[in-house]
């Protein structure tokens, strides 16, 4: 029997339903007995709406579908930076200025802790599953691989130079004036110059605080590589006939496949092909605009079949009911079953 994944990622342009495929697959295993946590890093907060989720983001909310209950968290960069100083009580990490702008959900880190919040709430050892809905576009794929930013920045040489500078510092002033005695005084008088003394300070001081909880950046390095495992991990690469950025879709494809996990599997959603090939239309123009919508959806199948190893078809829901469509979406992964382990 195969062993279920403890990871699955979302992934996709705007528009393709990519968080209702992710939290109707979170619906699935719930409804198999699982242990699930649905983490979503959209932006748009398209979760909160379809679960009518109502703790702030950043908290783990637990909800109920029916018979089924599972675990929801929006994520938010700055309760991680929050959760990371309760873990090292020493390091404030969330009260430093350029740290809190930072950690703002469009500051610049975003990826790196969103990995780092994954692999704590991976720790904790409560779920069967980790269903996670990424942001539209490849920023996906820049999430999987912030571990390489990491890694540049607590690079060997980085290290050694903080190791050096800090071998006699009682605390954080004494940092930064030997930071600014070991070559850079020149640059920090110019940023001073342009933001005033109090940046200067809160940016050296946000280095400092950074390299000493190095410990808890590098935590997101064990995830990255969870992440990248087949063994551990499905993505999904979610798309659809009304597809309206193809580039944008080419480009994830194709980047996707430097992923080197022929468990990146293709979901084309909002299909309509049952509905199509029932219709029989009674003037030339319907006619013509039935060819046009198969040929589309033909031409999209046949592309995906091409770049991935499978191909998962959902239809079209039309419900008023968000609960419903849910629903229906749900099911229909019952269809493919061991397909996906």
């Amino acid at each position: 029997m195969n062993q279920l994944k403890k990871f699955e990622i979302f992934c996709g342009t705007g528009g393709v339903g990519k968080t209702t495929l992710a939290t109707s697959r979170a619906l699935y295993h719930a409804s198999n007995g699982r242990k699930v946590l649905l983490i979503t890093i959209d932006p748009a907060k398209r979760l909160k709406d379809l679960l009518k989720l109502e703790s702030p983001a950043g908290q783990v909310e637990e909800i109920s579908f029916e018979t089924h209950r599972l675990d929801c968290l929006l994520m938010n960069p700055e309760m991680t930076i929050t959760r990371m100083s309760k873990k090292d009580s020493d390091r404030k990490l969330d009260e430093n200025k350029i740290i809190k702008i930072l950690a703002r959900p469009f500051g610049g880190m975003n990826e790196i802790l969103s990995l780092i919040e994954l692999q704590m709430q991976f720790d904790k050892n409560l779920y069967d599953v980790i269903v996670l809905d990424t942001a539209p576009g490849s920023h996906f794929l820049d999430f999987l691989e912030s571990a390489k930013k990491i890694n540049l920045f607590f690079d060997d040489q980085i290290i050694e130079v903080f190791t050096n500078l800090n071998k006699s510092t009682a605390n954080k002033f004494q940092f930064v004036n030997r930071l600014i005695s070991a070559g850079i005084k020149k640059i920090l008088f110019y940023l001073e110059q342009v933001t005033g003394k109090d940046f200067v300070h809160d940016f050296s001081q946000a280095l400092y605080l950074i390299y000493q909880s190095k410990d808890l950046f590098l935590e997101g390095l064990k995830i990255e590589q969870k992440l990248k495992n087949e063994a551990l991990t499905n993505i999904f690469f979610v798309t659809s006939p009304e597809q309206i950025k193809p580039e944008e879709a080419q480009d994830m494809i194709q980047r996707g496949k430097k992923l080197s996990n022929p468990h990146y599997f293709a979901v084309m959603n909002k299909s309509l092909h049952s509905e199509l090939i029932s219709w029989e239309p009674t003037t030339a123009e319907a006619l013509a605009l039935k060819n046009s919508l198969i040929k589309r959806e033909g031409d999209l199948n046949q592309n995906l079949h091409q770049n991935f190893t499978k191909v998962f078809t959902f239809p079209e829901t039309v419900s008023e009911s968000l609960d419903e469509n849910l629903k229906q979406l749900r099911n229909h992964w019952s269809v493919y079953g061991s397909d996906l382990n």
